[in-house]
């Protein structure tokens, strides 16, 4: 049976028809609302949960790869790691591309925890039992011309918008009219201040970091070599 506090197309604003449509304060892609609405009726989640925020184009894939390198460090060796053989977009779903899609209503028994997640959503627009719970939210941000230029590649890749000017592509997403929600009222910079920092490098620093509280990390400048956007309540990982 379907959700009954799903609404209607008829019933929301429509942009682009159909492609966009304004939901709950943004323009999203038509086809995520009702996947939204039935993630945010349905998700229970748990303390221990973590959640990866962006925005598209901002470093999602890579972000998805290394927390869950971190996460199952002592579960894979690197010989046999699912990230040799399966993309992180699969190993660490999207709540409302993915898991919700089509109104499913998807059975986490048997995930162990804690449990991986990501989502282009903003916090506004999250589960309440995200926002009620002490799950923690990691997000990445990118400077806003560099995702401007991914994203019109990326979409110009495409049959269907291979002519797309990118003044046009700057115009909307200066509007926020991208498809997902802006991130930027909820969260704080920290910006890495040593862009020279080596990967090798990296993940330690990141382990480091998430044994901090949250005030040393806005003293020292957060992770080097990388900017982090983190959400306005503790999150308890940077």
């Amino acid at each position: 049976m379907a959700d009954q506090s799903i609404p209607s197309d008829d019933q929301l604003p429509q942009k682009y028809t159909p492609n966009f449509t304004y939901f709950q304060g943004f323009w999203c892609r038509s086809e995520l609302v009702p996947n939204i609405t039935c993630f945010q009726n349905h998700f229970q989640a748990l303390d221990a949960d973590i959640v990866l925020a962006s925005k598209p184009k901002t470093g999602t894939t890579w972000l998805k790869a290394l927390a869950f390198s971190i996460l199952n460090r002592h579960r894979f060796p690197l010989s046999n790691s699912p990230l040799a053989s399966s993309n992180p977009h699969d190993l660490v779903p999207y709540f409302e591309m993915t898991l919700y899609n089509n109104g499913c209503h998807p059975d986490f028994a048997d995930v162990s925890s804690p449990r991986l997640f990501a989502t282009h959503l903003s916090y506004h627009a999250l589960a309440e039992s995200i926002k009620n719970s002490k799950a923690r939210i990691v997000y990445v941000t990118r400077n806003p011309p560099d995702v401007i230029v991914s994203m019109w590649h990326f979409a110009t890749s495409r049959p269907e918008r291979a002519h797309w000017p990118i003044d046009e592509c700057f115009e909307q997403f200066c509007r926020g009219e991208e498809g997902v929600p802006d991130l930027s009222g909820t969260m704080f910079l920290i910006t890495g201040n040593n862009q020279r920092q080596t990967k090798q490098g990296l993940v330690p620093q990141i382990r480091r970091n998430e044994r901090k509280p949250s005030g040393s990390n806005k003293k020292d400048g957060g992770v080097h070599g990388m900017s982090v956007l983190r959400g306005g309540r503790e999150s308890g990982c940077h």
